[in-house]
């Protein structure tokens, strides 16, 4: 990876105006040029209005408020800027005096500058390292957002501030929120999503919405969702100690193409869109089992049944487990035809159980592309155990359609090696059934050590292959990383 040198602020200034000074042609005529090369005034002063707001959009706010000097045309350009973004470019709360005082500054320039400001603002960013947590002030602001027809909006805050020994401030969000009729991106950080008033008729036009670090009352799945009808990408990570109360959530959202969450046990009641989803495990692999969650009883069919077009799937321990522990049958009655990518994250492929949501993807998934398990292989178990589940998982070039089902794979990757049996018999399986495949990735874990290595390898590089393309990629541990 090759480093990239910061730049201050009037290097970037410079940049963004040089940028835009040689790309003046495309936006005036050969007269207006002309006449521009003939006078002996500065060009920069004499840019197109929308020029200028252009490169104030790129910007960081201090340094936009200092073009003001560049000359009278531009003195008051800044205060129209319609992106105004307060990050850590813009200011940081001090780790000297109380935390109350330092925010209230803050938060007192951030009034001041919008006070000044003259126009439509139409993407406004809060992300100031050190803030905590929603205030009044940072309703009213949102109020005037709301009304200068704000339609990209994110205010991220930080469970990690400075503690002063004050209690946290709460975590409710800007209720002026469902004011600002015209979102079309919502990103909060660290704040419960309120539930919303009565009034509120949905979000018309919102597009993208990322919660992450919130609580969510159930209403947000049943009352929420379905009034935000154009919703596309949704990312909502629960806190942690809150995601097992959200018992078969159903999500309801028609234009939904992509979902990205760790609520494993999410249910899809209507999402014909929905391409790719992605459930991120929560918990330490070693005490997930802890969770309690396997009481439940899923249908890993009725769950995936219900996204036809689904492309992408990434799959954490949690869902794993959480399928495992239901009834999974060798195939989907309905076929994943349309998934070209599957991940499975700590899937434990010595045990039974986890060893039927492999085979019952991957047989159910006639086209798929793109394979990546990052193992959970533990190489102290009992070689019975080991083998019991290995006939399970590929038992098919006999009397199953398992051996069939790598037709299409061209790309396999396997993370955390042991190089334990189990691993090797899978990628023999792979390498003799896979005509297209093109790559295998093989990253070890750390404890796997070099002779171990160098053994696998060489068993692993003398397989039969049904594709002659098919490449071995080996990550030594010094590069499992890189």
């Amino acid at each position: 990876m090759r480093a990239v040198p910061s730049q201050n602020s009037e290097e970037r200034e410079l940049g963004f105006l040089s940028f835009f000074v040689a790309s003046e042609s495309s936006v005036q005529d050969e007269a207006t040029m002309s006449r521009l090369c003939e006078s002996s005034a500065d060009r920069i002063s004499h840019l197109p209005y929308d020029v200028m707001q252009r490169i104030l959009s790129f910007l960081p706010v201090n340094d936009a408020a200092r073009t003001a000097t560049l000359s009278k045309q531009w003195r008051h350009n800044w205060r129209a800027n319609t992106q105004l973004v307060f990050d850590g470019d813009f200011g940081e709360i001090s780790k000297e005096g109380s935390y109350d005082s330092n925010a209230i500054k803050l938060m007192f320039q951030i009034c001041k500058a919008l006070m000044v400001h003259d126009g439509p603002i139409t993407k406004f960013v809060l992300e100031i390292p050190g803030l905590r947590r929603p205030s009044p002030d940072i309703n009213h602001i949102v109020h005037f957002l709301a009304k200068k027809g704000v339609q990209e909006l994110a205010l991220i805050f930080s469970d990690d501030g400075i503690d002063d020994g004050n209690p946290m401030i709460e975590r409710e969000m800007p209720s002026a929120l469902f004011s600002a009729g015209q979102l079309s991106s919502l990103i909060l950080r660290d704040c419960d999503f309120s539930v919303a008033p009565s009034w509120f008729l949905g979000f018309s036009k919102l597009t993208h919405l990322e919660l992450a670090n919130v609580n969510v009352e159930s209403s947000f799945y049943s009352d929420f969702l379905p009034i935000c009808p154009l919703l596309q990408d949704l990312k909502l990570f629960i806190c942690d100690s809150h995601v097992e109360f959200h018992l078969k959530a159903e999500l309801v959202a028609p234009s939904l193409k992509v979902f990205e969450s760790n609520v494993w046990n999410v249910c899809f009641k209507h999402t014909p869109l929905l391409s790719v989803v992605s459930i991120s495990p929560v918990n330490d692999p070693e005490d997930c089992e802890q969770s309690g969650f396997h009481v439940y009883n899923p249908d890993i069919a009725a769950v995936l049944g219900s996204l036809p077009a689904i492309q992408e799937l990434v799959v954490g321990l949690e869902l794993l487990l959480f399928f495992a522990s239901g009834n999974v049958p060798c195939i989907l009655p309905t076929h994943l035809h349309h998934l070209k990518v599957l991940e499975l994250h700590y899937i434990l492929l010595h045990r039974i159980s986890e060893a039927r949501v492999l085979l019952c993807l991957i047989t159910s998934s006639p086209n798929l592309q793109r394979l990546l398990i990052l193992s959970g292989v533990d190489d102290t178990l009992p070689e019975k155990e080991v083998i019991d589940s290995l006939q399970l998982l590929l038992l098919g070039a006999e009397d199953h359609s398992t051996a069939s089902c790598f037709r299409c794979l061209q790309e396999l990757s396997l993370k955390e090696v042991l190089g334990t049996r189990v691993e090797l018999d899978l990628l023999r399986f792979v390498l003799a059934t896979a005509p297209l495949l093109r790559r295998i990735f093989i990253r070890p874990a750390g404890k796997l050590d070099t002779s171990k290595s160098h053994k696998f390898l060489k068993e692993m590089t003398q397989y039969k292959r049904a594709s002659k393309e098919a490449e071995i990629i080996y990550f030594w541990n010094d590069e499992a990383d890189t």
